[in-house]
């Protein structure tokens, strides 16, 4: 699924954060598993769509930044 640039910006759980994972709201729950810890409901289907994985395993990945 294709995202405008626009609705990218907008569309962030913490704008201006370091968390990379898509604000959930009522057409995007936060129902979904990371793909690496399998912790349930830590994505929205937005996440998953992207590639994301938590924020807790990508601080991990990143470092633990």
């Amino acid at each position: 699924m294709a995202y405008t640039s626009n609705e990218n910006h907008n569309d962030f759980a913490e704008p201006g954060g370091e968390s990379a994972l898509r604000r959930a709201h009522k057409g995007n729950r936060r129902n979904q598993p990371c793909p690496t810890c399998r912790e349930p409901n830590k994505l929205t289907p937005k996440d998953v769509d992207l590639g994301y994985q938590c924020n807790a395993c990508a601080r991990e990945a990143e470092g633990g930044f």
